[in-house]
């Protein structure tokens, strides 16, 4: 039998002891005592930095240049944090998260400043400062702009959807004229020529407003001014409009039938339906008209404070249907199309449309058409990730030729693309800020490449990884699409709570005048019409039984009795955080939104 040799020297150990105590020689006594085997000590983990840097606009990239290791554990064996909620570490590797990315023309110095640390399965803890430098990738055609093409002609068409946005923004601007005193006009004919105005924009009934000056742009020069330099007359809603029930091809649901719209629940002499909603909207503010043609005032009267209002499209009950109209339309029009319709049966699967040909007299095929309407109802510029969120933010226009003037189809962000940019923006300095904007916008570059890369074979006939990773990129696009839209229902139900400028509380105490009744009317406003936008996205993550509760508690108008406000405010926190729980949003950018 062979024994290890610390086993042998244990045993003769024990027999020298072991004759010492049975009266060996005294000589024994001075035998050293043996050198014991250092225990092996542990060293903590190590980072090595080199060249720390990664790329702009690519989603779950790869920090380049920090290196961990361990002397005794596997690298999956560790355990690591990082102060930046948008990056994580996997197996070794710093990068940022799936659905975040860096741009090089937003961050100070185009770089970022973030701590790591390394922990071994012994508790040896490694921290270390990080300095990444965020590389600027020139701005491609179909890696970070929306920009593709057949044998070096454009092959991407969404002139419809750009001209059904700009409606929507002018019916907006004209409905905020609406106003009284020395602010507005006194004149009964151009106050109801301005509403004739909105009603030709949205419910067109004639070519009559194809070659009117769109007055959203009297700021800016644009390469076009009217809707017909835009497209031809695209109507949004009336006969042959794109509001959900009036085109009822590929909807998930049947928004033609009474009783449809969830959310509302007066619609005055109009069906319950998402036009309906626009239609009672507009008869309100005809009401408002005739009174005041009749010369009534029109005043707010709350918690024994009476207010005067020159805005004919606030009501007394603190409704802003200027800020209704538009939000509801952003979601009945622009969400709907976009996530019902054009990115859903159109783009995926076996009723894909048509990916083989290029469609007769026309540039693209009608895949790549289909794909490219979806993306505009997004409403980003095709540059959008060449500009930072405080840009897109302070300016729907981003002049990316620098040619002095405005091309509508190419450098003007629409709708919701703004606000994913605006939250983005509320969200900066946060431990987890988001990137809806460009997680969003990636996606759909990258989804619109798989069907360029694909020209002349049908999906169901791409790999089974391409038709997946087609579904993932719609769906990646959707969801942050629709995040925007959840993050900027928080924003202003954090403003209507507490906003300085006019909130709840500040009605409910009588302490108020014209200017934060209406600045409250407009958050409300802004809160509901936003939140009536998820019905239209049939793979939104808020379940119907959410939404309607959702709705419950914010009701049809803001409580505004001084007894009741407090539990109203109590009902929109609980609104706000089935909102946050449904799309996982993180709890400092809930409050700080």
């Amino acid at each position: 039998m062979t024994l290890r040799k610390s086993l042998l020297a244990t045993a003769v150990l024990a027999a020298t002891m072991g004759l010492t105590g049975c009266g060996g020689s005294s000589s024994d006594n001075n035998t050293p005592e043996p050198t014991p085997t250092p225990e092996p000590t542990n060293a903590a983990p190590t980072i090595t930095l080199g060249t720390v840097s990664v790329d702009e606009d690519k989603l779950g990239e790869v920090v380049a240049g920090v290196t961990f290791a361990d002397d005794t554990d596997a690298l999956d064996e560790l355990t690591y944090t990082v102060s930046d909620g948008r990056f994580e570490i996997v197996n070794g590797q710093l990068k940022l998260k799936a659905e975040n990315t860096l741009n090089f023309e937003q961050e100070t110095d185009h770089k970022v400043t973030l701590t790591v640390s390394a922990t071994d399965k012994a508790d040896a803890k490694t921290e270390q400062e990080v300095v990444i430098t965020i590389t600027d990738v020139p701005a491609t055609a179909g890696v970070n702009t929306y920009e593709f093409g057949h044998n070096g002609v454009s092959s991407v068409s969404y002139s419809g959807q750009v001209s059904r946005q700009a409606s929507i923004l002018e019916a907006k601007k004209l409905l905020g004229t609406l106003k009284t005193g020395d602010d507005g006009t006194n004149d009964v004919a151009e106050l109801r020529k301005i509403l004739a105005d909105v009603r030709g924009f949205l419910f067109p009934t004639d070519e009559s407003r194809q070659d009117t000056a769109l007055t959203f742009l009297s700021d800016m020069t644009t390469n076009q001014t009217t809707l017909g330099q835009i497209s031809s007359l695209k109507k949004v809603a009336g006969e042959g409009g794109k509001i959900a029930g009036r085109d009822t091809t590929y909807m998930d649901k049947k928004w033609e039938e009474n009783g449809s719209l969830v959310g509302w629940s007066e619609f005055g002499t109009h069906p319950s339906t998402p036009e309906g909603l626009v239609l009672y909207y507009l008869d309100l503010i005809d009401a408002q008209i005739t009174k005041f043609e009749n010369g009534e005032l029109h005043t707010a009267t709350h918690n024994g404070v009476t207010v005067e209002l020159n805005s004919l499209y606030i009501t007394p009950e603190g409704l802003d249907l200027v800020q209704l109209i538009q939000k509801h339309l952003n979601g009945a029009v622009a969400l709907s199309q976009g996530a019902d319709d054009y990115l859903d049966e159109l783009t995926i699967g076996d009723d894909a449309a048509d990916n083989t040909v290029i469609a007769d007299g026309k540039t693209y095929t009608e895949l790549e058409h289909k794909f490219d309407e979806g993306y505009g109802y997004f409403g980003a510029a095709t540059h959008y990730l060449e500009f930072s969120d405080a840009d897109i933010s302070s300016s729907a226009a981003q002049d990316t030729d620098s040619s002095g003037a405005i091309n509508l189809l190419t450098e003007y962000n629409f709708g919701n693309s703004t606000n994913a940019s605006k939250r983005d923006k509320g969200s900066a300095g946060n431990t987890n800020p988001t990137d809806f904007s460009g997680a969003a916008q990636i996606a759909f570059i990258k989804g619109r490449a798989l069907i360029n890369k694909n020209l002349g074979k049908d999906v169901s006939e791409w790999t089974e990884e391409e038709q997946g990773n087609l579904k993932t990129y719609r769906d990646h696009a959707l969801l942050n699409w629709e995040k925007s839209i959840a993050a900027t229902v928080i924003h202003y139900i954090n403003y209507t709570i507490a906003k300085e400028d006019g909130n709840l509380t500040q009605i409910k105490n009588a302490d108020f005048d014209a200017a934060k009744f209406e600045k409250l009317a407009k958050y409300w406003g802004e809160m509901k019409g936003f939140a009536l936008n998820f019905q239209f996205n049939p793979h939104s993550p808020v379940t119907a039984g959410e939404f309607a509760e959702i709705h419950t508690l914010m009701g049809d108008a803001p409580v505004l009795e001084a007894d009741k406000v407090d539990a109203y405010i109590a009902d929109l926190e609980k609104a706000r955080a089935i909102i946050a729980k449904a799309y996982e949003f993180d709890a400092e950018n809930v409050e700080k939104w």
